[in-house]
């Protein structure tokens, strides 16, 4: 006790003689020089209430407390933004700064940081260099000084944010599960402008002048691909689905259905003929396309449709059509000014094939043989008779057919006539079933007449996403 005491005395002596405290050492190097090699300092233990409140802290001398006093708050005590939790502060003359580490510091913690000021407080650079970001000891991301981000990139002066993909990685990968809420939303405000701009095969991209919410371009590839699953032809719970989606809005509302075209590529569908009370007429189409207005008389046509086929994984039967719709087929020749002029082809309520070809009676007979590739594909018995006209380009007793298969048709002269006359002839004869190579009916022609058809598809509801701010 003595010896305790002793010390204490001789650093009492040596601090009023020299103004400097040595601990455990007696070559002090400063006011108070404390040295040890397996103890630490501790400062004052105390449980604040606030950043902005000094108690329980006091001056001994009275008065304020001194910038610079230092403590160990114990307590998680306040409210943000002047709530105070538990680490070394020190008082700058207004309130408690923690120190470089703990929340509430100057700069960033590692656990969160609360007491921040909008506007004041930021983590950032205050120079012309850029911000740069790592992760084991790599850069990955910079927020470049002219305000330009990139992502495993140094980014750009000339792109907002520069997403490079690593590997197998993709640039950008985006989810969302809402009925609203959309995986990636873009929007050009621009007149002109262009929202999202798709490229492959080392294309720059290329977009429509006067602009596009999408725009896909490549080189030996395709510039916009769509694909919509459960599409199996027996699949009814999934009716209207489509890879491929157009409209053309009248009144700029996507929520009306004020459409005076729309288009559909690669879809599905099932409609009831309510007349017949037969059963759903099953529809599997490359493209869907209508023009016109409700009000104004529309126009529709399926391309590539199969059509009332069976209800089965893989849509046997039915009937096959290149296009089918309430129009009329056409075509366009050019007039003495070069101008567009339409001809129209005739049509028939029976899927008929015909041909043309010439002949020669030959002392008052001929046979004519129907072309053997065009036979393959026509249905010739009692239900479905050849017809057979014949033009006779000279004079004779006149003619008639007989011995009509599909062969071919025997021409002979009335009366038992020898004439040696030429003649035309126009056959018209019902289209055979398509099948396989195994006698299955792939597409049904030969006993259509006036088969009831598809109706007009309706157009697809959609939601209008509105303009966001800062977007």
């Amino acid at each position: 006790m003595k010896k305790v005491c002793f010390i204490i005395f001789i650093a009492i002596l040596s601090a009023n003689l020299n103004a400097q405290v040595g601990i455990g050492t007696t070559s002090p190097q400063g006011a108070l020089d404390v040295s040890s090699s397996q103890s630490g300092f501790i400062p004052p233990r105390v449980a604040l209430t606030s950043t902005i409140v000094e108690a329980p802290v006091l001056n001994p001398q009275g008065g304020n407390i001194v910038a610079g006093t230092i403590v160990w708050n114990t307590d998680t005590a306040g409210v943000s933004p002047n709530n105070i939790v538990p680490g070394l502060h020190y008082w700058n003359g207004t309130r408690w700064i923690a120190f470089a580490g703990s929340p509430g510091g100057l700069d960033w913690s590692l656990s969160g940081n609360s007491g921040t000021t909008a506007g004041t407080n930021f983590l950032g650079t205050t120079d012309v260099q850029d911000l740069r970001i790592h992760s084991n000891n790599l850069e990955r991301m910079r927020v470049r000084s002219d305000g330009t981000l990139g992502v495993n990139s140094s980014g750009t002066a000339y792109s907002q944010l520069t997403i490079v993909g690593s590997g197998t990685n993709d640039g950008v990968a985006a989810s969302a599960d809402d009925t609203v809420a959309n995986g990636v939303w873009a929007r050009n405000a621009n007149a002109g402008g262009t929202a999202v701009i798709g490229a492959t095969n080392g294309l720059g991209g290329v977009y429509p002048t006067d602009g596009a919410g999408v725009a896909g371009s490549g080189v030996n590839s395709s510039g916009v691909s769509g694909m919509t699953g459960n599409g199996a032809p027996n699949n009814s719970a999934h009716n209207g689905n489509t890879a491929g989606y157009f409209s053309l809005d009248t009144d700029n509302d996507p929520a009306t259905t004020n459409t005076s075209a729309f288009a559909f590529l690669a879809g599905k569908d099932e409609q009831t003929i309510v007349d017949i009370a037969a059963p759903s007429r099953r529809i599997l189409y490359g493209g869907y396309f209508l023009g016109g207005t409700a009000a104004g008389g529309q126009s529709y046509s399926y391309v590539g449709l199969k059509y009332n086929h069976n209800n089965d994984i893989t849509a046997t039967g039915g009937t096959d059509y290149k296009i089918v719709g309430n129009g009329t087929v056409s075509t366009l020749i050019p007039d003495e000014k070069n101008r567009p002029r339409v001809m129209f082809c005739p049509e028939a309520p029976e899927v008929l094939f015909v041909d043309y070809g010439t002949g020669k009676l030959i002392n008052g007979k001929v046979h004519i043989k129907i072309d053997k590739i065009l036979a393959r594909s026509l249905k010739i018995d009692k239900e479905h008779p050849l017809k057979v006209f014949i033009q006779l380009e000279g004079s004779c007793n006149g003619v008639y057919v007989t011995n009509k298969t599909d062969k071919g048709f025997d021409v002979n002269e009335l009366m038992g006539g020898k004439s040696n006359v030429e003649f035309s002839w126009h056959i018209v004869a019902n289209r055979a079933d398509r099948k396989d190579l195994d006698g299955n009916i792939k597409s049904r022609f030969e006993n259509l007449r006036l088969p009831f058809g598809p109706s007009p598809l309706k157009d697809k509801k959609a939601m209008k996403k509105n303009v966001k701010r800062g977007v």
